[in-house]
Order: structure tokens, then sequence, then C-alpha cells
């Protein structure tokens, strides 16, 4: 599906795609917190290209507060670099380098007009942006940790994979939403979810038995661990 222009169609809301190209990111780098502009987003030294196996070289782009999940898992405190980013093809990053450069993201309506730049984009781009008949949108994942073991650098790789079900009709983006949020409140259903009030997925799930259950429906995550020295 991917012979668009912009290498790109819409698999969720895309009020909220637009809104994620100007949001400002928090990384930790040598052990300090590092706050990237949503201006500086798609332009910092942060950005690079990842290679995902069958799928090639993609762009890593600064999305969001990674120094909140070091917090939140506890490692704030001897983590010395963490970053969280999303996956594009080649040749987004200078797309919405430029239109964001041209205010094409602005709220502001236009002069004389009571329309913003972002709602003419979402009004014009989204209706030529979707897929077809017999099309798969892509859920790719990749993280990477690494560390010191036993005095010995590690690194720790998982990757996944989602395609569309053109059979059941639904999305990659759907199962890998759907399916995790089920898998969770039936988890919590059952009791296995221990606690009340306001829980995290990071830290309050079983990471054991909601992995089994991704793999009871087809979602499998490729892990590969490894000694660095």
């Amino acid at each position: 599906a991917c012979d668009g222009v912009l290498n790109y169609k819409i698999s969720w809301n895309f009020e909220m795609v637009l809104t994620s190209q100007w949001r400002p990111s928090v990384f930790i780098r040598d052990g300090q917190r590092v706050d990237v502009p949503a201006e500086a987003q798609h332009e910092c030294p942060m950005n690079h290209d990842v290679e995902f196996p069958g799928l090639g070289t993609m762009e890593a782009i600064p999305n969001g507060d990674a120094a909140k999940y070091a917090e939140m898992l506890g490692v704030a405190g001897t983590i010395r670099e963490t970053g969280r980013y999303s996956l594009r093809w080649p040749g987004w990053r200078e797309f919405w380098r430029v239109m964001k450069r041209l205010g094409f993201l602005s709220e502001d309506p236009v002069p004389g007009l009571t329309i913003s730049p972002k709602q003419f984009l979402a009004r014009h781009l989204e209706p030529r942006l979707q897929y077809g008949p017999g099309e798969k949108d892509l859920t790719p994942m990749l993280n990477v940790f690494e560390g010191v073991k036993d005095g010995r650098r590690r690194r720790w790789t998982t990757r996944l994979s989602i395609e569309k079900d053109l059979a059941a009709g639904l999305s990659a983006m759907s199962i890998g939403v759907g399916y995790t949020a089920s898998i969770a409140a039936q988890m919590i259903a059952q009791g296995l979810v221990k606690g009340a009030g306001f829980l995290s997925p990071a830290t309050d799930v079983p990471f054991d038995a909601f992995m089994a259950e991704l793999s009871h429906r087809g979602i499998r995550v490729d892990e590969m661990d490894e000694w660095l020295d």
C-alpha cells in the first residue's frame, strides 16, 4: 500500500497524526534530561535511521516523554540514555520539517478565514490517504535495551510486526491496540492485575502472562539476547 507521495495512509485518527507532528519530546543523554521542543522534532540530533528486518530502512523520529518511562520503571537514577521514537518510511522527516516551517500545522485561523492551516490539511489530505480494497496497514515496533549484567555489556532487542487481517477486516493498528486492551481487561476481570485505582501497563500487568496471551492471538514478538563483550 506504500504507493503515494507521502508513503503513508491513514490507519488511525488523522487529526492526532497531525498533532503528533508537533510534539515536544524528552530524552536522557549522558544521564541528563534533554528537552526537544516541538519545532525541532524533525531536525534535532536525536533523529536517526534504523534497519528493520524484512522492511529495510526506516526513520526514527522523536516522539514523547521517554524519561517518564525511566522514572516509572525505577531506573531514572542509573540510566544513561533513553529515547522514544515513531518509525516512518524515508521522506517523512523532511516533508514535515518543511511543512512545519511553512506553518501548515498552525492552529491559528488564516487571516480573513475561519479555518486554520492544520484544519485545512486534515480535511484536504484525509480523503486522499485512504487504504484501497485489499491493502494492508503495517505496525512495526522495535525496542533495544543495553546495560551491564554480571560485569559484561549486554543487549536485548525485541521486534514485532503486525499486518492487517484481511479476512477479519481488522487493521494492524486495531489489532495492536484492541487486542492488548482486551487482554488487559480480561486480566483485570480474572484478578491477575493486582491493586486498584490508576495503574500502569508498564508496571502492573504480569509480563509473562500478557506475552503468552499475545502469542495465542498470533502476535509474535521476536527477541534477541546478546553479549557485547
